[in-house]
C-alpha cells in the first residue's frame, strides 16, 4: 500500500479546454489523448464548456491530440509533465466543412456554399481523389447520386447524368479549370485524354440538371468541373507510382513552387500502361483483330502571376497522347493509335472581372475504324473566349458575361468527306444572372441566355428560375425551373464516312455511309410509281446500274426486275448446296414479272449484319436537324443537422423537344419476296422435274435467294437500295444517319445521404431512379425505339474509416446497377450487376511524407458489361506508393 501511494503521488495530470476558431465557444465531446512515441498513455472527453483533464500519466514528455466530427484534428507537442506535476494545454480547432458547407462554384459561376447552391452538387476534395488508385478520374464519380458511367474498359468510361448515355458521348459538359475537356469537333469526353492527372486534382464538382443558362450549349445534362490545385497552394513535389492486376502501372510526378511571393509555377506528368478486358463474344464484323495493350501519357504545365491579392493571370498548356486504345464509337469500335490531345489557356481574375480564352486541338493519328479499316483522320481544333462580371445592388447580385466559340474540323476528307470544305461552326451567346435576397429566409434566383449558331435560322433563348427557401442555416429548400438546350455536334451536320459494306467479306454491293443531316433534310425518292409504294432504289453496277456524272440512275424498287441478277449471284452457293447445275442455268433464263414475285424491304441490322422486315410505309423523310430542348422542373431538398447527417433529395422531371437519336439505319435494301417467289419456283419447276422435286427444290432455293427476316446466317441476296435524292446519297449506299425524335417525358429522384456515427466512422447511401429507361417508337414519333442506355435505378452503400492523426483511411461500397436496354447503333441489353469496391490508405507521419493505399474495384470479380460493345469487366486491384517531398 505504501508503495502504490508513493507512485499514485508521482503521477501527473494534463488539462486544458478545447474551442472553436472561430467564436472561442468550448467544443464538447472531443476526444482528447496523451500521446508518448506511438502508445496512447491517457484518453478522454471534452466537457459541454470544452475543458478535458488527463490523468494518471507518468513523468515524460507527451503529444496531445484533439478529434471531434466537423473539426480539423489539432495537437500539441512536447508538453511535459514532471513527477506528480501538471501541465496545461489549450488547443483551438478549425470547423471542418460539412458536404454541404463546403464552397463550390460550378452552380452559379461564383463561390457559394453547396447547401445554399440553387441546384444539387456533389464535391470530391483532393484527398478523396488522391488516396484512391484508379485508371481514370472518371472512377472518382461512380457512386454519386444521379451520375451513370458505362465503363468499356480500363480507360474507356461513358459518363454522364440522369440519363441518356451513349457511345462516344458528349452530352454531360466536362470542364477543366472552366475549359472545355472533349474532343474539339467530335464533342466526346473520352477520359483519357484530359491531361489533369489525378494528384493534381483539387475537387471534382458535379452538377445534376441542366446549367444551360451560365454554360450555354451542351450543358443539359449536367456539369462536371475539375479544378486543379493552385501552386500557392501545393507546393512542393510529388513521385507516385501504382501497380496492379491486367499488367497496369502508372508512374506521375507532379512539383509546385513559387518565384519570390507573387509567381507560382507547377508541372506534371504522367504514364499508363494496362491489358485491356476483352469482349464477352468478338464483333464478327470487325476485319481484323483489336489490340487490348493500352498506353497513354500526358500532363500540364502552368504558370500563376498574382500582381495584387485581388488580381490573378495564369497561362496553362496540357498535353495527352492515347499511344494504343480500343474506343467504342457510333460506327463500331476504333483502334486508337497515336492520338494527341493538347489545350492551351490563359485566363484572368480581377475582383469579380474574369476573362479566358483557350484553344484545344486533336490529332488522332493513326487511328482506324476495326470494321472498315477506315482511317480517322481528325486534326480539328477549337476556339473559345469568354468574360463575365458581376456586382451587387442592394438585395441583387448580379453577375452577366458573353462567350464565343468556333469550332474547326480538319477531318482530311474522312469522317466529314464531301463536307471537308463546309464544316466550320461559330456559336456566341451572353447571360445575366442574378440572385434577388428578398428576405434572410427567401432568394429568387434568375438567369437567363441568348445564344446563336451559325448553322442555326434561329436564336435560342435559355431561362431560368428558382426558389430558395432556408428556415435555418442548415436547411434549403428550392423549387427550380431550366431550359436547356443542346446544339447539333459536327457530326450530326457533316458526317459523311463509309462505315461498313455488304456483304462483309468479299466483293462489294453496297456500302454503308453514315452521314450527318444537310440543311436540306434528306428525302426518299418517291417517283417511281411501278416501285413498292412508288419508291425509287439505286443498284450496284455489278446488277446492271449505270452510273452519270458520279450520280447512280434510280429505277423503280421493284425485286422482279433483278431476278436474274439475284440467281447469278447466288448460283455458285445453291450449287454447292446441292442444287443441280442445269437447274441453276434454267432457273437463270426465266423473268418473273412483279404480279409474280414479289419485293420486300428489308432494314441492315448494324449489329450483326442481318436484315430485318420493314413496311414502306414506316419510311420516312429525315428532316434538317435541330437544337434539342430540355425543361427541366425540380424539387430539392438539403439538410446538415448536428455535424452529423447531411441529406439531399431532389425530385425532377425533364420533358424533351426535338431529342437526337444515335445513328440509326434509315435506307432499307431490296429483296425479292420469299412466300411469292417460292410459289413462282415451283410452277415453274413442275414441267421439268415433277411437282414433289419441284416443291422441295422451290423450299431450297427461295430462301437463298430471299433471306430470311432476323437471320445473320440467311441474308439472301440484297439486290438494290432505296436511298435519298440528296448527291451524298447518289451512290448504292446504306444510309445511317441521325434524326430528331417528338417528345418525351422522363421523371426521376436523386437521393443522397452520409452519417457521421463518430468522428472515426461515416456511412454513406445513394439512390437514384428513373421512371423510364426505353421509349417505343409511337411515344416519340421517330422510326425506331429510344433508350435511355442507362438503368432505371441504382444505388450505392458504403462505410468510411478515416483517422486523420494516424494517417488512416479505409472504406468499403456496394453499388447495385439494375439492367437496362441500349439503343446506340449497336443495341443490346446490359444485365444487372453488384459490385463490391474496397480501399485501404496510411500516411503516417512517422513516414515522413509517404503515402501507401490499396483500392480494389470489383473485389469479388464479378463478370459483367456496362455497355454495348464494350469488354467483360473484372476485378481490378491497384496499389500506390507515393512521396511528398
Amino acid at each position: 500500500m505504501a508503495c502504490a501511494a508513493a507512485a499514485a503521488s508521482a503521477q501527473g495530470t494534463i488539462s486544458g479546454r478545447v474551442t472553436q476558431a472561430d467564436n472561442g465557444r468550448g467544443v464538447d465531446h472531443a476526444r482528447v489523448q496523451a500521446v508518448r512515441g506511438v502508445l496512447v498513455e491517457a484518453s478522454t472527453f471534452t466537457s459541454e464548456d470544452g475543458a478535458y483533464r488527463l490523468g494518471n500519466l507518468t513523468e515524460g514528455t507527451y503529444t496531445i491530440t484533439v478529434n471531434r466530427i466537423g473539426y480539423e484534428p489539432g495537437s500539441i507537442a512536447s508538453v511535459h509533465v514532471g513527477a506528480g506535476g501538471s501541465a496545461t494545454a489549450d488547443l483551438v480547432l478549425n470547423a471542418i466543412p460539412s458536404s454541404l458547407q463546403q464552397v463550390v462554384t460550378t452552380v452559379s459561376r461564383a463561390p457559394e456554399k453547396v447547401l445554399d447552391a440553387p441546384a444539387t452538387v456533389s464535391v470530391l476534395t483532393h484527398e478523396t481523389v488522391n488516396e484512391r488508385p484508379t485508371t481514370t478520374l472518371m472512377d472518382h464519380i461512380a457512386a454519386l447520386p444521379g451520375v451513370d458511367i458505362a465503363r468499356g474498359g480500363l480507360l474507356q468510361a461513358n459518363t454522364v447524368t440522369r440519363g441518356f448515355n451513349n457511345i462516344f458521348s458528349g452530352a454531360l459538359l466536362v470542364l477543366t479549370d472552366n475549359r472545355f475537356a472533349n474532343v474539339p469537333s467530335l464533342r466526346a469526353n473520352v477520359p483519357y485524354l484530359i491531361p489533369t492527372i489525378n494528384e493534381d486534382v483539387d475537387r471534382m464538382e458535379v452538377v445534376l440538371g441542366p446549367a444551360a443558362a451560365l454554360y450555354g450549349p451542351n450543358a443539359a445534362g449536367g456539369v462536371l468541373n475539375i479544378i486543379t490545385r493552385s501552386p500557392f497552394a501545393s507546393q512542393g513535389t510529388q513521385l507516385t507510382m501504382d501497380a496492379g492486376e491486367r499488367s497496369v502501372f502508372r508512374g506521375s510526378g507532379r512539383t509546385a513552387g513559387l518565384i519570390g511571393s507573387k509567381i507560382g509555377y507547377k508541372f506534371s506528368y504522367q504514364y499508363f500502361s494496362g491489358h485491356d478486358w476483352r469482349p464477352p463474344v468478338r464483333d464478327p464484323l470487325e476485319l481484323v483483330s483489336r489490340d487490348f495493350n493500352l498506353v497513354q501519357h500526358g500532363g500540364e504545365a502552368r504558370i500563376d502571376f498574382r500582381p495584387t491579392p485581388a488580381t490573378e493571370i495564369i497561362a496553362n498548356a496540357g498535353q495527352s497522347v492515347a499511344v494504343n486504345a480500343v474506343e467504342p464509337t457510333g460506327l463500331g469500335p476504333g483502334q486508337v493509335k497515336n492520338w494527341m490531345y493538347r489545350t492551351y489557356q490563359l485566363r484572368a481574375r480581377h475582383n469579380r472581372l474574369f476573362a479566358q480564352a483557350f484553344m484545344n486541338t486533336s490529332n488522332a493519328g493513326n487511328s482506324f475504324l476495326l470494321r472498315t479499316l477506315q482511317p480517322i483522320f481528325d486534326q480539328s481544333h477549337q476556339f473559345a473566349a469568354e468574360v463575365q462580371h458581376g456586382f451587387d445592388i442592394g438585395r441583387q447580385s448580379f453577375i452577366y458575361g458573353m462567350d464565343y466559340l468556333r469550332t474547326t474540323p480538319n477531318t482530311g476528307g474522312t469522317i466529314n468527306g464531301r463536307n471537308e470544305n463546309d464544316d466550320n461552326i461559330t456559336e456566341v451567346g451572353g447571360y445575366l444572372h442574378s440572385v434577388t435576397h428578398l428576405s434572410q429566409l427567401l432568394d429568387v434566383v434568375a438567369a437567363a441566355r441568348v445564344d446563336s449558331h451559325s448553322r442555326l435560322d434561329s436564336k435560342i433563348f435559355s431561362p431560368r428560375l428558382a426558389l430558395v427557401f432556408k428556415p435555418t442555416d442548415e436547411q434549403n429548400f428550392r423549387v427550380t425551373y431550366n431550359h436547356a438546350f443542346s446544339t447539333p455536334t459536327s457530326n450530326n451536320l457533316f458526317l459523311d464516312l463509309l462505315a461498313g459494306k455488304i456483304p462483309s467479306s468479299g466483293p462489294t454491293l453496297f456500302g454503308v455511309r453514315a452521314l450527318g443531316v444537310p440543311s436540306t433534310g434528306l428525302t426518299f425518292i418517291r417517283s417511281c410509281s411501278t416501285g413498292l409504294g412508288s419508291f425509287c432504289m439505286r443498284i450496284p453496277t455489278l446488277f446492271g446500274g449505270t452510273v452519270t456524272g458520279g450520280v447512280t440512275t434510280p429505277i423503280p424498287a421493284d425485286a422482279s426486275l433483278l431476278y436474274k441478277a439475284a440467281i447469278g449471284a447466288a448460283a455458285s452457293k445453291l450449287i454447292a448446296g446441292g442444287v443441280p447445275a442445269g437447274i441453276v442455268s434454267y432457273l437463270g433464263t426465266l423473268q418473273p414479272t412483279s404480279a409474280q414475285v414479289g419485293t420486300q424491304f428489308r432494314t441492315l441490322n448494324s449489329a450483326n449484319g442481318s436484315f430485318v422486315d420493314v413496311a414502306p410505309t414506316d419510311l420516312r423523310d429525315v428532316p434538317r436537324i435541330s437544337a434539342e430542348r430540355t425543361d427541366s422542373y425540380e424539387f430539392g431538398y438539403k439538410a446538415a443537422v448536428a455535424k452529423r447527417l447531411n441529406v439531399t433529395l431532389d425530385v425532377w422531371n425533364d420533358k424533351k423537344r426535338n431529342f437526337v437519336g444515335p445513328l440509326i439505319v434509315e435506307t432499307p435494301n431490296v429483296f425479292l419476296q420469299q412466300s411469292t417467289l417460292q410459289s413462282y419456283l415451283v410452277a415453274q419447276l413442275t414441267p421439268v422435274v415433277g411437282a414433289a422435286q419441284a416443291a422441295a427444290l422451290a423450299a431450297a432455293i427461295a430462301p437463298a435467294l430471299a433471306g430470311t427476316s432476323g437471320s445473320s446466317a440467311n441474308t439472301g441476296v440484297p439486290l438494290g437500295v432505296v436511298n435519298f435524292s440528296q448527291p451524298n446519297s447518289s451512290a448504292p449506299d446504306v444510309i445511317v444517319t441521325y434524326r430528331n425524335f417528338g417528345k418525351l417525358s422522363v421523371w426521376g429522384s436523386d437521393l443522397g445521404t452520409d452519417f457521421a456515427v463518430n468522428d472515426l466512422f461515416t456511412l454513406a447511401g445513394t439512390y437514384s431512379y428513373v421512371n423510364k429507361d426505353f421509349f417505343p417508337r409511337a411515344e416519340v414519333g421517330g422510326v425506331q425505339d429510344i433508350s435511355l442506355n442507362a438503368p432505371k435505378s441504382k444505388g450505392s452503400l458504403s462505410g468510411r474509416f478515416h483517422d486523420d492523426s494516424n494517417g488512416l483511411a479505409a472504406e468499403l461500397r456496394w453499388r447495385e446497377v439494375s439492367s437496362f436496354p441500349v439503343y446506340s447503333f449497336i443495341n443490346g441489353t446490359i444485365p444487372s450487376y453488384g459490385l463490391v469496391d474496397a480501399m485501404f490508405s496510411v500516411k503516417p507521419d512517422v513516414l515522413g511524407g509517404w503515402m501507401w493505399s490499396v483500392n480494389a474495384q470489383n473485389l469479388l470479380n464479378k463478370k459483367h458489361i456496362e455497355f454495348v460493345g464494350g469488354g467483360q469487366i473484372g476485378r481490378l486491384i491497384m496499389t500506390r506508393l507515393q512521396r511528398n517531398f
